[in-house]
């Protein structure tokens, strides 16, 4: 046995003491005497052990999920799923999670009887739903928890925020898409807070409030505050968890047919009298031409910022592909393409005059840019979105029956995503074009191609007719000349 005489390092016969059976305790000799004081204490912990096995099991036939638990050679704690404690998350955002809660009973005869009624008294609270963890349950987490209450009660939720960003850079990458995350996915949320009071329960509700039930809004305030409150140490699960709402499903877009698409790029392109901004007067061929690319192509609305414009332009693209420059936009979504992207109607390019590139004049952040495309769609009344476009695009690659692996790779997609993600916006009326194309259309095709082959075989056939008759007329007069 080591030095330290803690049993749980004891072993004998090359055989640890906790891969002993504990119930064979009387049977464990150790390396020391019968009598020694030091077996004594191995025999010992390891009947304790035993004993614990014997009470767990007599807690499962009762149905009681908190169990006792040797956290050490001289005391018993309780585990179970209780609710989260101050600050802690469970699993993909569970409000329960495991724990081992140290209650200082020792291990002994007299510790695992109250263990066992301290089992059952918190099984009866989880049952129930009145437990709560209490400041002898947290242990010295309380005390912790008290001093970063302390510690943090006078700091305005801004400043609260400001250390939270300061913690999320450490994380993430500092480029464009690492902005827009930070942006789009942690402060638009944080912002519903009020930034001059400190943080509260009631400075929760009053965001939770802003949120209607039941909207994507609500959902996604929900995650975030509780990692919010678990990043300054605040017990606001049980006030979050009364605004919860489950995810709601996603709206269904409406993908415009071609028709709409063509007859849209003559709307982007008319000016708006109405609005006196100098964009909206003199620049109808740029509003087109950035029109033309999303929707022959199917980029996202800022990946036009990353078009090799000199590559698309080089007379060795006979296919006119586009290719992208992450580094034109501090980086894509998706980084760099593996290919390049084909026009799936390659006489798009020809109609929207893609390559008489006119490049809009537009100032500003990536983000601002962007912006703008999106006003100008509505102020024209497109009557849908630049990223529909995108999914029109999809769309076509299936009714074209482009395999799902090569569009996945057209689009900067795995697979799965391009599925999940496009899969979803397949209506009924875009179910039965891509049926009346692939299968009616191909069976027509097909009929009308067998016709006209076997007329052209029954002329083929008539004019090799024709002209044996004419060889064989030629020969016979050949043998009359020899003969004559």
């Amino acid at each position: 046995m080591t030095n330290d005489k803690n049993p749980r390092n004891a072993e004998w016969d090359e055989t640890p003491i906790d891969e002993w059976e504990p119930s064979k305790w009387k049977q464990w000799k150790g390396k020391h005497a019968a009598a020694d004081a030091e077996v004594k204490m191995e025999r010992e912990y390891l009947r304790i052990k035993h004993a614990i096995q014997q009470a767990n099991s007599a807690l499962s036939l009762d149905r009681v999920k908190v169990k006792l638990k040797l956290t050490s050679a001289k005391t018993i704690g309780l585990q179970g799923s209780f609710p989260c404690r101050p600050g802690d998350i469970g699993k993909n955002g569970s409000p329960s999670k495991q724990y081992t809660i140290s209650c200082g009973f020792a291990a002994n005869d007299v510790g695992v009887k109250t263990a066992i009624l301290k089992a059952r008294e918190l099984d009866l609270l989880l049952i129930t739903k009145q437990f709560q963890w209490t400041p002898d349950l947290l242990g010295k987490q309380a005390q912790k928890i008290s001093l970063i209450n302390e510690a943090i009660s006078t700091k305005p939720i801004s400043e609260l925020i400001a250390e939270y960003e300061r913690e999320f850079w450490k994380t993430h990458e500092e480029n464009r898409q690492g902005i827009r995350t930070w942006e789009t996915h942690y402060l638009r949320h944080l912002k519903k807070l009020p930034q001059d009071l400190p943080m509260s329960l009631t400075a929760l509700e009053l965001a939770l409030a802003k949120t209607k039930p039941n909207t994507s809004s609500r959902f996604f305030l929900v995650w975030q505050l509780k990692k919010f409150c678990e990043f300054c140490n605040i017990d606001g699960l049980k006030t979050i968890n009364a605004f919860a709402t489950p995810k709601p499903h996603p709206t269904i877009r409406k993908v415009p047919s071609d028709e709409e698409i063509i007859q849209g790029f003559s709307k982007i392109g008319t000016p708006l009298s109405v609005y006196a901004s100098k964009e909206n007067l003199t620049q109808p061929e740029q509003w087109q031409w950035m029109y033309g690319m999303l929707a022959t192509y199917g980029l996202r609305p800022h990946e036009l910022f990353a078009v090799d414009i000199p590559a698309f332009l080089d007379s060795a693209n006979s296919f006119h592909l586009v290719s992208l420059n992450p580094s034109l936009t501090e980086g894509t979504k998706t980084g760099d393409r593996s290919c390049g992207i084909p026009p799936l109607y390659p006489h798009w390019v020809e109609l929207f005059d893609l390559k008489n590139i006119k490049f809009p004049d537009n100032e500003g952040s990536l983000s601002n840019k962007t912006a703008k495309l999106q006003i100008r769609f509505r102020t024209a009344d497109i009557g849908f979105k630049p990223y529909d476009l995108r999914h029109a695009y999809a769309i076509r690659g299936h009714r074209l029956r482009v395999p799902i692996k090569t569009m996945a790779d057209y689009m900067g997609h795995t697979v799965q995503e391009h599925t999940k993600t496009y899969q979803r916006w397949m209506n009924e009326d875009a179910n039965l074009e891509i049926y009346r194309e692939v299968v009616i259309h191909r069976q027509g095709t097909t009929k009308e191609a067998l016709k006209a082959r076997i007329s052209e075989l029954e002329a083929e056939n008539t004019s090799l007719k024709a002209e044996n008759a004419t060889l064989k007329g030629l020969l016979i007069q050949n043998q009359l000349n020899k003969l004559v």
